[in-house]
């Protein structure tokens, strides 16, 4: 998997089942993968899945 996708806040939600103030305390923790477009956050697909574990 060599290209990375990117996920909104909304959709990294629903795939890691979390809420959205736990999302914000991973990337705060460095455990996510993200980059910033404006206001908006993009998270890694991958970086998400593995929270799942």
């Amino acid at each position: 998997m060599t290209s990375k996708k990117w996920i909104t806040s909304k959709e990294a939600i629903k795939l890691a089942k979390i809420k959205s103030c736990d999302l914000m305390h991973y990337r705060l923790e460095g455990k996510l993968q993200f980059k910033k477009k404006g206001n908006a956050y993009y998270y890694s697909k991958e970086s998400v899945t593995s929270l799942k574990k």
